[in-house]
């Protein structure tokens, strides 16, 4: 099965640059990458066209800023329709390249299993808390490989979650619901947190943590 590489970009192009290279030296397996560019305005825009008169394989879909699940909507849109699996990424990933082997392949071979729904790295996700579904193991974002079957159900990030936090949480269980299951294979990629880390633990977040737990609980009526 052909894989698209997705990636929404708004800005941050020291590491999207960081990024792209890690992932062009850590593995050739990819039918295309996709870039959803919205609203730049420190040359990431420029910079996402320049990479694309460059490789035939890489394409960039400008838009207005409008925010990472709509951007992720659009991938899953994409892939769906050119019947490939999805790999979603972020500009603040590192790709390492860690084995001989090339990573993405062993996740597209892994995939293919029949009961797989998403396949993340061993560090691409999180246990949840009691504000969810306490000891739900959920998927990341920022490296999650979606089989073409999954994309068929129609499963997507909810756009209407209110301040975006525990959307991942929500992806894992529309799987779950769909009768698949989540996969971690043995691959790590380095995730830029640090910078969010502060804001994560301010008192404003904590207020739309809670505004998001009780539209997630309401929504699977927990």
């Amino acid at each position: 099965m052909p894989v698209i590489i997705g990636v929404p970009v708004h800005n941050d192009k020291e590491s999207f640059i960081e990024m792209i290279d890690s992932l062009i030296n850590s593995t050739k397996f990819f039918h295309k990458l996709v870039i959803i560019e919205s609203g730049s305005t420190d040359g990431c825009a420029e910079f996402c066209d320049g990479l694309s008169k460059q490789r035939e394989d890489i394409h960039v879909i400008h838009t207005k800023k409008e925010g990472p699940l709509k951007a992720y909507n659009r991938l899953f849109e994409i892939a769906k329709q050119e019947k490939c699996d999805l790999l979603l990424t972020q500009t603040d990933v590192i790709f390492p390249r860690l084995y001989k082997r090339d990573w993405l392949e062993y996740f597209n071979k892994v995939s293919q299993i029949e009961d797989v729904g998403a396949l993340v790295p061993i560090n691409g996700g999180g246990i949840s808390g009691v504000d969810y579904i306490n000891g739900l193991e959920w998927i990341g974002g920022w490296c999650t490989y979606l089989p073409y079957r999954t994309l068929q159900k129609g499963i997507k990030f909810d756009e209407t979650f209110p301040n975006g936090f525990g959307v991942d949480i929500d992806l894992t269980c529309q799987i779950i619901k769909a009768g698949l299951r989540i996969g971690k294979l043995n691959y790590w990629v380095h995730h830029h947190q640090e910078n969010l880390r502060a804001h994560d633990n301010s008192p404003d977040s904590e207020q739309m943590k809670q505004e998001s737990s009780k539209y997630f609980k309401q929504k699977w009526k927990i």
